[in-house]
């Protein structure tokens, strides 16, 4: 008789879980490294060049000069204040991004191998996280990292009914990105529908821990009212910055689509990364109706109006970034790896596995390649 034990038996033992998944972390840094080195080598750049580019430029402005001009007020001061801090110190505000990247994946990774349940699940979560194609820009002085860190451990704290953390978490996530008004949201919804039949005295005693990150947000609107003399301070320099406007969604996909030239010819040098906006949307709203259908409230709502929020503006832009904030994805991909099922298909999803490591781990490179020489990365 066939031991069906056998056959279940995981590719490594619990115990092995945690460093198995440190390795895959460091690992994906290495690579993105070496990326940078190349380019550096290649097209003679130097360090500060590379991870100098884009948003980091914005950041480095700010945590040098402060709000000077009203384009700059698009970006939440959590970063450029931890700059500013270490800049006393003499050490260079992209060095001081670089570093807060690196611990704040590293706290992601581990929130996200926590949140998975440990051992192979996890392990393949933190691998898919930390390989991601857009993982560059938890590697560069951007926020995507450290705003991980905080919403993935703001929510472990939140599902184990741990609200001073949850908040506290949620508070410091809110000083870094805009999209700490999400994470409300979906923590409002852990407090509201992640308990089973709590008392509503109960729930709303959950609810009221989430008026700390929200003051952190009315914190920084009514500095910019204050020193800017408008409320709409953070949306007007989206527009008069970048063009980004509201706009109805099947607006935005279709100039997404034109754009990328998957309807009709395009000129546009920057096509590609277009094409890689809609298919996180698409990802997005398969990850939500999937969750969704499987009761997962809180889940489903965090992935959720986040692609909702970002198909509401003139065209799909910076939708695959935000890929990386979607922990219930990489939870879901980290099913693939669990053998319930009989030799043939564990052996098929190890394949499974395998493969999408390996395109992820080429999509980084080709991410990391691009914005490191300066071309447009989303």
């Amino acid at each position: 008789m066939t031991d069906t034990t056998a056959l279940r038996k995981p590719v490594f033992t619990p115990e092995q879980g945690p460093r198995l998944a440190v390795q895959m972390w460091l690992a994906s840094r290495l690579v993105l490294m070496i990326t940078a080195l190349w380019v550096m080598h290649t097209q003679r750049f130097t360090l500060t060049e590379v991870f100098s580019r884009w948003d980091a430029v914005h950041f480095i402005r700010v945590a040098e000069t402060g709000y000077g001009v009203l384009t700059e007020t698009a970006f939440f001061p959590g970063l450029p204040l931890v700059m500013a801090a270490f800049s006393f110190v003499g050490i260079p505000a992209f060095v001081t991004g670089i570093v807060v990247s690196l611990v704040g994946s590293g706290l992601a990774a581990w929130a996200l191998f926590r949140l998975a349940g440990g051992g192979q699940r996890g392990v393949i979560a933190v691998a898919a996280w930390s390989f991601a194609p857009v993982a560059v820009f938890t590697f560069v002085p951007y926020t995507e990292a450290i705003f991980c860190a905080c919403a993935f451990w703001a929510f472990w704290y939140a599902k184990r009914d741990q609200w001073l953390w949850a908040s506290v978490l949620a508070g410091a996530g809110c000083l870094f990105r805009v999209s700490g008004l999400f994470l409300i949201g979906a923590l409002g919804l852990v407090a509201l529908f992640g308990f089973g039949k709590s008392t509503w005295k109960r729930k709303g005693q959950r609810l009221v821990w989430l008026v700390i990150p929200a003051l952190v947000l009315f914190a920084y609107s009514l500095y910019l009212r204050l020193a800017f003399g408008s409320w709409t301070t953070w949306l007007d320099a989206q527009y008069f910055g970048w063009g980004r406007h509201f706009d109805w969604p099947w607006n935005a996909l279709a100039l997404t689509l034109r754009i990328g030239g998957l309807v009709g010819p395009t000129t546009s040098v920057t096509a590609v990364i277009f094409r890689w906006e809609v298919v996180a949307l698409a990802i997005g709203i398969i990850t939500t109706a999937v969750l969704f259908s499987e009761k997962k409230v809180p889940e489903g709502g965090w992935v959720g109006i986040q692609v909702l929020a970002l198909s509401f503006q003139m065209a799909l832009i910076s939708l695959a970034r935000c890929v990386l904030l979607w922990f219930p994805l990489f939870l879901f991909v980290s099913d693939l790896g669990r053998g319930r099922a009989g030799p043939r298909w564990n052996n098929l999803r190890r394949v499974l596995v395998i493969i999408l490591g390996c395109v992820e781990i080429i999509g980084m490179v080709w991410w990391a390649q691009r914005f490191f020489a300066g071309k447009w990365a989303g």
